[in-house]
């Protein structure tokens, strides 16, 4: 079919316009407009948070290095002080499992009001319910986008893009180059959940008494008497839930958050191999992946001690993504710049988690290397080659495939959120190329905002 040519409203104006209300694209949002740019945020969902808030994700983090250092601070930082007095999170705590130094656990529901009053309050305008499907371009140059919403479909016209989307979606429409893998696998999909009433005393009596069970970083015996506990294992259970038929895929070990006081705990258990940039398979993860979900309820009530009485409290919004397109940028973050801590003259943002990569078709981890200290982002991961006035921000970056398990960590995808915004007011103000931006003035004015670099 052939659609017939039609008019629709455009509203002009804006400097900056960044699709994705997640966890780079609220810092991109908040970023610009402290920089005195009107800045327009486009959410496909109906709640702006992303990840933390659609995944219930167990915890933030990246905001340390591997020798305790912060390398996230700035803006990301300002973030977690509202959540701590809003009383949302306890702020950075000890990562139990000794996978890195510390956390951020998030009250998930509190987290999507926080933000929206964070960008109300830095004069961010925003429209949920509200998909960008199509660019607007002059030349290599992208200058708007088209939104399809509730009020019909309209354009919106701006100085600067910045996709957060973390599926490059505009990028995509904007015709921007992908990088590709020989295997063109990608690491699988999940959907987390939440139980409630579990007694954390028996679970921890077996902790104790099973500590090659789980990867610590302590001795059992601290994970007593604290207001939450994180737990990576309980692989012989499963092993024995899997050969009982109660569980109908291979799981070496699942990740658990729990909360104390509340008798809850957030699972992440769930995987299945799916390409996220097509809608037939996100459909067959829906189904695939919440079928595990009431699996592993049962696995948690008849083999895990002290989860005999759980009940399933929550469920992620949405199919979770860790890796879907990832542009083709000014340079590609390599493996080995991650491994060796590599820095640059350009870098924009630090890194720091471990390489954390998920087997979308075996039982456990392709990939978990720890990076022995920081590494820097640079500016040129952010920007298409070839397109121009188009940054992104988050896991859709330039970057080789071990490389990002590492970068799209959530503490690093506010850091790179706020370096985007902070560019593109930059390149709006100037009428310049993002090609050709001053990384200098770039990193002056990260500094200015309490950025580590």
């Amino acid at each position: 079919m052939i659609e017939p040519a039609r008019e629709i409203p455009l509203v002009d104006g804006y400097d900056v316009i960044v699709g994705g209300g997640g966890t780079a694209g609220v810092l991109a949002a908040v970023a610009a407009a402290r920089s005195g740019m009107r800045v327009l945020l486009l959410e496909r969902a109906g709640f702006l948070g992303g990840h933390i808030a659609t995944q219930l994700l167990e915890h933030s983090a990246g905001w340390f290095d591997a020798l305790g250092q912060q390398i996230v601070g700035g803006l990301p930082e300002q973030l977690v002080e509202r959540l701590v007095q809003a009383g949302a999170s306890p702020g950075h705590v000890r990562d139990d499992t000794g996978y890195t130094k510390f956390r951020v656990p998030v009250n998930h529901e509190a987290y999507k009001s926080i933000v929206t009053a964070w960008l109300v309050e830095s004069s961010v305008e925003f429209l949920v319910f509200s998909p960008i499907c199509g660019v607007l371009r002059e030349g290599n140059a992208v200058t708007g986008v088209i939104v399809e919403n509730k009020s019909g479909r309209t354009a919106f016209s701006a100085k600067v893009v910045v996709d957060c989307t973390g599926d490059a979606d505009v990028a995509a429409l904007a015709g921007a180059e992908f990088l590709s893998d020989p295997d063109n696998v990608t690491q699988p999909v999940s959907l987390l959940f939440k139980i409630g009433g579990v007694d954390h005393h028996a679970l921890l009596d077996y902790v104790e008494a099973n500590p090659a069970d789980f990867k610590l970083g302590l001795a059992p015996r601290e994970l007593r008497d604290q207001p939450f506990v994180n737990l990576w294992g309980f692989g012989q259970l499963l092993r024995q839930a899997q050969a009982d038929g109660v569980l109908s895929f291979a799981r070496n070990e699942l990740h658990y958050a729990g909360s104390i006081h509340e008798r809850e705990a957030v699972i992440n258990l769930t995987r299945h191999a799916a390409d996220a940039t097509q809608a037939t398979e996100l459909a067959r993860a829906e189904y695939v992946l919440r079928q595990q979900i009431m699996e592993g309820l049962q696995f948690l009530r008849r083999y895990v001690p002290g989860c005999n009485n759980a009940f399933l409290s929550a469920t992620a919004a949405c199919v979770g993504v860790r890796e879907s397109r990832r542009i083709k940028g000014r340079y590609m973050l390599t493996d080995e710049d991650v491994r060796a801590g590599q820095q640059f003259d350009d870098a924009i943002a630090l890194g720091g988690f471990p390489i954390d990569s998920h087997d979308s078709r075996g039982p456990s981890m392709d990939g978990a290397e720890h990076v022995r200290r920081a590494y820097g982002i640079p500016y040129r991961v952010l920007v298409p080659n070839n397109i121009d006035r188009l940054l992104v921000a988050g896991r859709c970056i330039s970057a080789a495939r071990k490389a990002l398990a590492s970068a799209r960590i959530t503490g690093t995808c506010m850091a790179m959120g706020q370096a985007a915004g902070l560019a593109s007011a930059i390149v709006a103000r100037s009428h310049l190329s993002t090609h050709g931006l001053d990384v200098g003035e770039l990193r002056g004015a990260l500094a200015k905002q309490g950025a580590i670099l």
